[in-house]
Protein backbone atom coordinates (compact mmCIF):
# COMPACT_ATOMS: atom_id res chain seq x y z
CA UNK A 1 0.00 0.00 0.00
CA UNK A 2 1.10 3.36 -0.44
CA UNK A 3 0.35 6.68 0.81
CA UNK A 4 0.65 9.68 -1.87
CA UNK A 5 -0.11 13.08 -2.24
CA UNK A 6 -0.31 14.23 -5.70
CA UNK A 7 -1.41 17.69 -7.26
CA UNK A 8 -1.55 17.88 -11.24
CA UNK A 9 -0.48 21.42 -11.49
CA UNK A 10 -1.15 21.77 -14.68
CA UNK A 11 -5.08 20.45 -13.92
CA UNK A 12 -5.25 23.02 -10.82
CA UNK A 13 -4.39 25.89 -12.66
CA UNK A 14 -6.69 25.03 -15.73
CA UNK A 15 -9.42 24.11 -12.71
CA UNK A 16 -8.12 27.91 -10.86
CA UNK A 17 -8.37 30.07 -14.42
CA UNK A 18 -10.09 27.99 -16.93
CA UNK A 19 -10.19 31.25 -19.09
CA UNK A 20 -6.66 30.78 -19.65
CA UNK A 21 -4.88 29.69 -23.06
CA UNK A 22 -3.51 26.12 -23.14
CA UNK A 23 -0.16 27.71 -23.66
CA UNK A 24 -0.34 30.43 -20.60
CA UNK A 25 -1.49 27.45 -18.25
CA UNK A 26 1.20 25.07 -19.39
CA UNK A 27 3.30 27.76 -18.85
CA UNK A 28 2.16 28.50 -15.25
CA UNK A 29 2.18 25.24 -14.39
CA UNK A 30 6.12 24.23 -15.60
CA UNK A 31 7.23 26.86 -13.84
CA UNK A 32 5.28 25.87 -10.48
CA UNK A 33 6.74 22.19 -11.01
CA UNK A 34 9.83 23.45 -11.34
CA UNK A 35 10.78 26.00 -9.31
CA UNK A 36 8.21 24.47 -6.24
CA UNK A 37 9.73 24.53 -2.91
CA UNK A 38 9.11 21.14 -1.01
CA UNK A 39 10.39 21.79 2.17
CA UNK A 40 6.73 23.45 3.30
CA UNK A 41 4.66 20.39 2.72
CA UNK A 42 7.58 18.83 4.68
CA UNK A 43 7.06 20.59 7.67
CA UNK A 44 3.02 20.29 7.56
CA UNK A 45 3.20 16.98 7.30
CA UNK A 46 5.36 16.83 10.52
CA UNK A 47 3.24 18.63 12.32
CA UNK A 48 0.07 16.24 11.33
CA UNK A 49 2.97 13.45 12.63
CA UNK A 50 2.48 14.97 16.00
CA UNK A 51 -1.01 15.77 15.94
CA UNK A 52 -1.90 12.78 14.95
CA UNK A 53 0.52 10.65 17.63
CA UNK A 54 -0.30 12.55 20.01
CA UNK A 55 -4.24 12.41 19.66
CA UNK A 56 -3.68 8.39 19.27
CA UNK A 57 -1.24 8.03 21.97
CA UNK A 58 1.27 7.52 20.06
CA UNK A 59 4.77 8.27 21.84
CA UNK A 60 7.21 9.84 19.27
CA UNK A 61 10.14 10.36 22.06
CA UNK A 62 13.21 9.05 21.20
CA UNK A 63 11.75 7.30 17.67
CA UNK A 64 13.38 10.52 15.11
CA UNK A 65 16.46 8.17 14.68
CA UNK A 66 18.68 10.81 15.89
CA UNK A 67 20.81 9.54 19.10
CA UNK A 68 21.49 12.38 21.32
CA UNK A 69 24.99 11.65 22.52
CA UNK A 70 25.81 12.59 26.58
CA UNK A 71 29.41 14.03 27.70
CA UNK A 72 30.82 12.08 29.99
CA UNK A 73 31.05 14.19 33.20
CA UNK A 74 33.74 13.70 35.11
CA UNK A 75 33.71 14.93 39.24
CA UNK A 76 37.28 16.29 40.06
CA UNK A 77 38.94 16.37 43.45
CA UNK A 78 41.02 18.91 43.11
CA UNK A 79 44.15 19.16 46.00
CA UNK A 80 43.37 22.38 48.38
CA UNK A 81 45.26 25.13 47.10
CA UNK A 82 44.58 28.28 46.82
CA UNK A 83 43.69 27.41 42.94
CA UNK A 84 40.73 25.66 44.35
CA UNK A 85 39.67 26.61 47.40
Amino acid sequence: MTYKIEVDVLQTVMDFYPGLSVYDVELIADKIKSQWDYSDIYNDIQDEIATVAKSNGISLEGKDGYEIETDNIYVLNPPNTPFFP
